[in-house]
């Protein structure tokens, strides 16, 4: 069975949203091997952190 990738589209969107932004290169270089050495993604570590900053307010 093949996949049904406009469906799946679909469901992220409803899901997801997408968060982009630019940061100083060497800043995001060393984020990266950090979270690569503790095994977290860039999206775990923004949820959490999103998380914290919103209990914040």
């Amino acid at each position: 069975m093949s996949r049904n990738f406009k469906k799946e589209r679909e469901w992220a969107k409803t899901k997801y949203t997408r968060i982009l932004g630019d940061i100083d290169k060497e800043l995001g270089e060393n984020l990266k091997k950090k979270l690569k050495e503790e095994n977290k993604s860039i999206a775990s570590w923004i949820t959490e952190n999103a998380k914290k900053y919103l209990k914040q307010k």
